[in-house]
């Protein structure tokens, strides 16, 4: 038996499924922007040997990798108000991209204060308003920039020269080096990477130069003649497909900006006037950058992980890896995000905490990001806010059995910029609206979310059974019909 696995097995024997350790565990949250689970191997899709994230998978192999976590509205602001307040878009008041916090919610940054813990924020933050609950807090503006970036927050005003992802390392570093070692701590390091434009530092120039990165099996995928309106409306009423001109002349098309940008390797030869090849060369540029891009993620965790090993406290650091929402990385011909299918809305989740978490384990739960806070309180020995909506998954994480009562589906809602939709995602469907407009999709037998079901007479039954499921999920939640989104 290893030493994490003997710590296991001690823990558990000690104190069962609680967590009433003498000392309060550190807290490392790394919150990232549109990393999408295909693009961590330890999640082994069709890019595991290509996007290659060797630190990042180390946390599932010591700790825990979660298979079916997602996020309830899937656009940068919004899930980043669920994971500090525990609660859905229609509560905490951040449906949109910007938003504030509602003053009467509760933060897990603060009640970790209250509870004794020293706190930083660094990095990306993309909400107004006060920030609550860190002691230290330096972010840039929006989404910031991938070079040079500046920051505002306690400590005034900071430009540093640079790759981003590098100086918010930095920051945190110095900051670790200089904490109250008496205290636990909560460093929330908060990177850009990847957003588009997939900005990397200069050694990654040539990483996977002339390498033909494979493709996702619905990149072809002729959207505007699809049977889901969901699908047809966001290539419609966006630009997020991999040419313009499938895109109905909207300005500022993908293969516009990227394809006739000049990228580090070959230009990727092509007949610019055929859409299947412009879709070719699209996505073998986007993925180039996107994967030098999630390569400096994964290369500046490994310097706090070596922080952790350097000064003994990796055995009483909980260290937690997510990303506010999954990300398009050409299926259905699409980038970004935003709509409640599969790729989409579930994102990457690893933790690591060798006081609790048996090494190799996998969870198959459906969890929600509105349960971090929760969980992290938890953890810590600390009240969960009874203004809090998600529900702690910390017994999981030490190995017990999903509670009977919990979740089988999770409530999904999107106000923002393509069509207005809510539902919710089971173990094997997903169910939405558009109005009242009805889809339904049937992940067991096509995971690729190609065919719209709810027009087939013979699924009439599953989608009485799945509305029912989402009323239920809509007075959980309390979910008001005048917070739903309308298009």
């Amino acid at each position: 038996m290893n030493f994490s696995n003997l710590i296991y097995a001690l823990t558990l024997c000690l104190f069962g499924a609680h967590f009433a350790f003498a000392q309060k565990p550190n807290i490392v949250f790394v919150l990232v922007d549109d990393h999408a689970f295909e693009a961590v191997s330890a999640y082994g899709s069709f890019l595991k040997d290509y996007a290659t994230t060797p630190t990042i998978d180390s946390l599932g192999e010591e700790g825990m990798r979660f298979d079916n976590f997602v996020c309830a509205n899937s656009i940068c602001s919004p899930s980043r108000a669920s994971f500090i307040t525990g609660q859905y878009s229609h509560i905490n008041g951040v449906k949109n991209l910007n938003g504030s916090i509602n003053e009467t919610s509760p933060w897990l940054s603060e009640e970790l204060q209250k509870g004794g813990y020293e706190t930083l924020l660094v990095g990306k933050w993309h909400l107004q308003g006060e920030i609550r609950g860190y002691d230290k807090h330096m972010t840039v503006k929006g989404q910031g920039k991938y070079f040079d970036p500046t920051f505002n927050g306690s400590e005034g005003t900071w430009k540093r020269k640079g790759y981003s992802s590098d100086v918010y390392t930095d920051i945190a570093l110095d900051w670790l080096e200089k904490r109250d070692t008496s205290k636990p701590f909560l460093l929330s390091l908060q990177f850009k990477a990847p957003h588009h434009e997939y900005g990397h530092a200069a050694r990654y120039d040539n990483l996977l130069a002339d390498v033909t990165v494979p493709e996702p099996p619905t990149l072809y995928e002729d959207i505007h003649n699809s049977n889901s309106k969901l699908l047809r409306d966001f290539v419609n009423e966006t630009k997020f497909h991999m040419t313009r001109s499938q895109n109905k002349g909207k300005p500022e098309g993908y293969y516009d900006r990227h394809v006739q940008d000049p990228a580090p390797d070959q230009m990727w030869d092509h007949d610019a006037s055929n859409d299947r090849d412009k879709i070719r060369v699209s996505y073998q540029h986007m993925i180039h950058k996107y994967i030098r891009c999630i390569k400096g993620n994964d290369d500046n965790l490994k310097r706090v992980l070596d922080y952790l090993d350097d000064q003994g406290l990796k055995e009483d650091t909980i260290v937690v890896y997510t990303s506010d929402q999954g990300y398009w990385l050409g299926q259905h011909g699409l980038y970004d995000k935003r709509l409640i299918l599969e790729t989409s809305i579930r994102m990457p989740f690893l933790i690591r905490y060798p006081k609790a978490i048996k090494p190799g384990s996998v969870n198959q739960s459906l969890c929600v990001n509105v349960d971090l806070a929760p969980t992290l309180l938890d953890l810590a020995g600390l009240p969960t806010p009874k203004d809090m909506q998600g529900r702690s998954f910390a017994k999981m994480l030490a190995g017990k059995k999903q509670p009977a009562n919990w979740r089988k589906s999770s409530l999904y809602s999107y106000w923002s910029k393509g069509p207005k939709h809510y539902g919710i995602r089971g173990q094997r469907y997903t169910y939405l609206k558009i109005n009242d407009h009805i889809e339904l999709f049937d992940r067991q037998d096509d995971p690729n979310q190609i065919t719209n079901l709810a027009p087939n007479p013979e699924y009439a039954s599953t989608l009485r059974k799945l509305e029912t499921e989402l009323q239920k999920q809509i007075k959980e939640t309390a979910f008001a019909q005048q917070d739903w989104p309308v298009n």
